[in-house]
């Protein structure tokens, strides 16, 4: 009888670890998705802007964006199976010494002086109500989710309790 307990419960510890290890997988898929989409909703509001603006050139839009990957195109070929963010590229760069907030997308400037403004630790939807934004999660989520790049590269500080501060 113990012997045949034993044996279920190495089984079952092995079933569980592999479908854990599924997870982590369809996990880390998700969270590759959902930079990608990230970055593709910068990249396309900041051409939004640009076309509002009354100046979308797309041979400037094209250098720009060669100039920001090294020189080699960032316009996905057709069919060559390419995302926006992929690839690894990051729409800003981590904090240092030469670069400062003219370095960052629009947006991002926005959040930074917002925090930067805050009277201590803000929340993600401190920082949408600032912006204007309805206080609901297809709104908030966004702004979440470009604090934790701010703080994740070194631009702002996030605490244990989830809130932000200025450098």
């Amino acid at each position: 009888m113990a012997q045949n307990l034993m044996v279920w419960l190495i089984e079952r510890r092995v079933v569980l670890e592999e479908r854990a290890e599924q997870l982590r997988k369809q996990l880390a898929d998700t969270e590759a998705e959902v930079a990608r989409l990230g970055a593709a909703e910068v990249v396309y509001q900041q051409y939004q802007e640009d076309a509002e603006a009354g100046h979308p050139d797309a041979a400037a839009w094209q250098q720009a964006l060669e100039e920001a990957t090294g020189g080699e195109s960032a316009v996905p070929v057709r069919g060559a199976g390419a995302t926006p963010g992929a690839a690894g590229q990051l729409l800003f760069p981590p904090r240092s010494e030469g670069n400062g907030l003219q370095d960052l997308p629009a947006d991002y400037q926005a959040i930074m002086e917002i925090v930067a403004g805050g009277e201590g630790p803000l929340q993600a939807k401190d920082v949408a109500r600032e912006l204007g934004l309805e206080m609901v999660p297809g709104k908030v989520e966004p702004v979440r989710g470009k604090l934790r790049k701010l703080a994740e590269r070194g631009w702002i500080i996030r605490n244990p309790a989830g809130r932000y501060l200025p450098r």
